[in-house]
């Protein structure tokens, strides 16, 4: 049975595993990332660290590293523009690997490496082609197209998060305006409803937080919807009507039979879901539109594992 590592590296945890072909998770284990410390060998020795913990008892015999990084990854496995890790720009991080371990390693995007671990063995499997994005803090995504991951010429692109849906919309902290993640990331959803209670409208939400406005999450706006809450429905509406323009545009331009939706914003939010169905079966060109699905991911907490792992299956 072929194995390989899976490492899912984010801004407070790492999750390592040992992978199999197939998809199963051998063993698995979380280390702090230590970030937070603000040195960019605190953060490589935590790696190293995971990578052991996958290692140990195999002997070296695995079929090589897989690395789910934040940031942009170029051909050559260097990473650039990852704010919430300390030195990670123009960092070797495939060559320092592959060195220590005389392993294959493979690195990508981590967002792009969820869209391939969905591909292969999670709502994604199956298709041809498929569009996955995750909804969180900020909007992350991936495309496989023909079955193949996407790329961009050098870099690993999809930058699905900073597509413009309105040119005069609000400024996005990337610096371009009216994206996507301005309108539906985790920060700007609370936003709507902190706005919404400051202008004394009538709703739970608030009730929900505790009195508490610098508590309120989409969990609570999505429990208040749940008890009949208007405002949480017009904030869960209008995140289903933007992103279902997003997505409008993306079936046109890639004819996907899947799109896949994952990330915590995406837990337990059917009326967007229903929105988004509804919004491209309305605007999306028919004929692209018609056998289009629109999927929550499938692979749960582990994720991140088991697509790293893939990574190293992909050829």
């Amino acid at each position: 049975m072929e194995k390989a590592v899976g490492i899912d590296l984010g801004g407070t945890f790492i999750k390592a595993g040992l992978t199999a072909r197939d998809g199963n998770i051998i063993k698995k284990e979380s280390f702090p990332t230590l970030a937070e410390k603000g040195s960019r060998d605190v953060v490589l020795k935590q790696l190293e660290k995971a990578i052991d913990f996958a290692l140990d008892g195999t002997g070296g015999k695995v079929k090589g590293i897989g690395i789910g990084t934040p940031g942009v990854v170029d051909d050559r496995g260097y990473v650039f523009d990852s704010p919430n890790l300390p030195g990670w720009e123009n960092l070797p991080l495939k060559d320092i690997f592959a060195e220590k371990y005389s392993l294959p390693v493979v690195v990508e995007n981590d967002v792009n490496t969820i869209a391939w671990g969905e591909y292969l063995y999670g709502a994604g499997r199956g298709s041809n082609t498929m569009i996955c994005v995750t909804l969180g803090t900020g909007v992350g995504g991936g495309v496989v197209s023909n079955g193949k991951l996407l790329r961009g010429m050098k870099y690993s692109a999809v930058e699905i998060g900073h597509m413009t849906i309105d040119h005069r919309g609000p400024q996005c902290k990337c610096g371009n305006f009216g994206c996507i993640e301005r309108f539906v990331g985790k920060d700007y959803i609370v936003e709507r409803a902190i706005r919404a209670i400051r202008d004394g409208r009538d709703t739970l939400i608030k009730t929900l937080a505790g009195g508490m406005m610098e508590n309120i999450t989409p969990r609570m706006i999505k429990e208040a919807y749940a008890l009949g809450d208007q405002v949480a429905g017009e904030i869960l509406l209008d995140v289903g009507l933007c992103l279902g323009a997003l997505f409008t545009s993306l079936v046109n331009l890639l004819n996907p039979e899947i799109i896949v939706i994952g990330g915590g914003v995406s837990q337990g939010a059917d009326l967007v879901f229903e929105t988004i169905r509804k919004t491209i079966s309305e605007r999306a060109m028919k004929k692209l539109a018609e056998n289009v699905r629109v999927l929550p991911a499938g692979l749960g907490n582990e994720a991140g594992i088991v697509a790293a792992g893939a990574l190293v299956f992909q050829e």
